[in-house]
């Protein structure tokens, strides 16, 4: 069941927004042989999955659509990562414990980043594929498997370097093992590390240089992956402290923890996990776990009853939260408004963009994209959008999702420009630029009307996205009429329909006019219902 919803993921799901991205990226290798976010642009590392980027612009030179290519390497990874989690256990794989295990993995919340076209299933059975190699002590296999978990992910690096140091150490035969190492990982590494920064000019991938920069708890954690890690964290906790008990005597026990789950905890929590759909970052914790247990499996086996209990209880208590609420998500907040206008754009000729989310408009439409937030734009990576740089860019669109509040709307007390990085000061630097003498601003329903539904928002109200039209623009009469075809409206007309779209007190200024902010309340049964729903979503954040 798990490998079929994965093969049909093409005919239910779009991309998620970052994986969009790296098709952007993906197809301007294919078609101009440059790795760019704009086409015939200056190069960038938003793409930071290099072997994965690579892959999918193979398949695009043979016509392959992407999703499609992620769908197989999906299937495939899946029943690979099974074979081999069988196999270190020591049993020989068989059909139904094969769909055992596949089904084990399919129940985790990573099953729906792959579904949006990430790569998080082959980098899972790469992941386990190094260890493998590593217990087999195929030393050769190993430093090669390293080397393309690295160049699939960079942040591979943090599984891969501790557990080749784990070798040395554990292992007899240290020269020549240092000198495979050597030969198969770190110079080719190296290798590839000075070509990427003479060919993009920097040392660090652009994602790398905005999630590093985030408030921190004791100045080493970011809060907000604290909190995605915190679920599936206690959830690995507790069934390792069950399974590993008395284990930790074997090195190699003690080497897998260490490397696998243990130092990457430290590596992830203190990096800004942006678009951690599926919370996808963390999909070490549950192999780690499956693959711990594969080891021990000869002593674990007449516990397996229990174990196999325990694991069912936090499944229930801890992660079926998340995997249902992710699987909701990811169906309800397909935005498939975005792509639809985006579409509608390739038939225009091709203009700018500011996009803050920066993905599936950006790959459907062809036009040129500037992304305010630095993923993909050196120039924002290094120092936070300014409303001076809309005018510099001079847009023919600007697209701004404020993050579920409707804060479209310039306000008299914003202190711009501001200069910390957030999401709410980058989208409000964007908005002050685009000056509405300049542009007209437009209301969409964000992502598509059932996420509104979902939200108990059916009305005017809900998660709206800012659309600004350079006013006598080229283009400017036929994207008004997109936006209109896709439920759009001009402020003024829903400020009419609309109850109270912003936040109260202070006003709105359209065209120079204060407008004034009505604060009528929903409902008691309509309070308490959006109050039971925030807290239920607020629960695996």
């Amino acid at each position: 069941m798990a490998s079929l919803l994965l093969l049909l993921t093409p005919k239910l799901f779009l991309p998620a927004e970052d994986a969009a991205i790296l098709f952007q990226f993906s197809r301007n290798l294919a078609v101009h042989g440059a790795i760019t976010f704009i086409p015939m642009g200056p190069r960038a590392e938003g793409a930071t999955d290099f072997a994965w980027m690579v892959l999918i612009s193979l398949g695009m030179k043979l016509h392959i659509d992407p999703m499609w290519l992620v769908a197989v390497l999906n299937v495939a990874s899946i029943l690979l990562l099974a074979d081999l989690l069988i196999r270190i256990a020591g049993r020989k794989p068989k059909l139904l414990s094969l769909f055992f295990v596949v089904g084990t993995i399919a129940l985790m919340p990573q099953i729906v980043a792959a579904i949006g076209g990430f790569s998080s299933l082959p980098f899972a059975y790469l992941l386990i594929a190094f260890v493998y190699f590593f217990l087999q002590r195929n030393d050769a296999a190993m430093a090669l498997a390293g080397l393309v978990l690295c160049l699939f992910r960079p942040d591979g690096v943090v599984f891969v370097v501790p557990l080749l140091i784990a070798g040395l150490v554990i292992y007899p035969a240290r020269l020549r093992r240092l000198a495979l190492y050597t030969a198969l990982f770190v110079v080719p590494g190296l290798c590839y590390f000075v070509w990427r920064w003479h060919y993009f000019g920097q040392m660090l991938p652009l994602p790398f240089l905005v999630k590093a920069s985030a408030p921190r708890i004791w100045h080493l954690f970011v809060e907000t992956s604290l909190k995605q890690w915190k679920l599936l964290g206690l959830f690995s906790l507790v069934v390792l402290v069950y399974a590993m008990r008395g284990r930790l005597a074997d090195a190699r026990n003690r080497a897998v923890l260490l490397c696998i789950v243990v130092l990457p905890n430290l590596f992830y929590l203190a990096m800004r996990l942006d678009q951690n759909v599926g919370h996808r970052f963390f999909i070490y914790l549950p192999i780690g776990t499956a693959l711990l247990i594969a080891m021990n499996w000869t002593e674990l086996r007449p516990k397996a009853p229990t174990l196999l209990r325990l694991s069912v209880l936090l499944w229930v208590m801890l992660i079926a939260r998340i995997w249902f609420t992710e699987g909701k998500y990811a169906y309800v907040l397909q935005y498939d408004n975005r792509r639809a206008i985006a579409q509608e754009m390739a038939n225009l000729p091709p203009g700018k963009l500011i996009l803050s989310e920066a993905g599936l408009v950006t790959y459907y439409s062809h036009w040129a994209v500037y992304d305010p937030w630095g993923l993909n734009t050196a120039d924002y990576a290094k120092r936070l959008f300014k409303p001076s740089d809309v005018e510099q860019i001079k847009p023919d669109l600007i697209l701004v999702y404020t993050g579920g509040d409707i804060d479209c709307f310039r306000h008299a007390d914003w202190d711009v420009p501001y200069t910390t990085r957030t999401w709410k000061h980058m989208t409000r630097n964007v908005l002050a630029g685009a000056d509405l003498a300049n542009y007209q601003l437009w209301l969409l329903p964000a992502g598509n009307t059932r996420y509104r539904s979902w939200k108990h928002e059916p009305g005017w109200e809900g998660d709206q996205e800012c659309w600004l039209v350079r006013k006598n623009g080229v283009d400017e009469a036929q994207l008004t009429s997109i936006l209109a075809r896709h439920g759009g409206l001009p402020a003024q007309d829903y400020l009419a329909h609309s109850p109270g779209p912003g936040p109260g007190g202070n006003g709105l200024e359209i065209d120079g006019a204060k407008q004034p902010v009505d604060n009528e309340k929903r409902t008691g049964l309509r309070l308490v219902k959006h109050w039971v729903g925030e807290a239920w979503r607020s629960l695996d954040e």
